[in-house]
């Protein structure tokens, strides 16, 4: 049985640019393979400050009032202890 994937999968933008990024070693290797290819990718953007800025500057999450963006795959909790929401 494989490790979980990273939580920064959970998060369907990361997700699926990373999907986009493997695409092209699709059939050249096992999945395997590009499972930890995967994992290993989400665990950087959430490791490396340089590429975790990019992505908060791409990343089309929502603006809050204060002009903040809001980042869904950091968990972010609400004020009252609910989680955020962002679509």
């Amino acid at each position: 049985m494989g490790s979980p994937e990273h939580p920064f999968l959970s998060d369907e933008f990361v997700a699926a640019e990373i999907a986009r990024a493997l695409a092209p070693f699709d059939g050249l290797l096992d999945p395997e393979e590009l499972a930890w290819m995967r994992d290993a990718l989400a665990a950087e953007l959430a490791e490396d400050a340089e590429l975790h800025g990019l992505l908060s500057a791409v990343h089309p999450g929502a603006v809050d009032l204060s002009g903040e963006r809001l980042k869904p795959w950091l968990g972010l909790e609400a004020l009252d202890g609910s989680d955020v929401k962002v679509s």
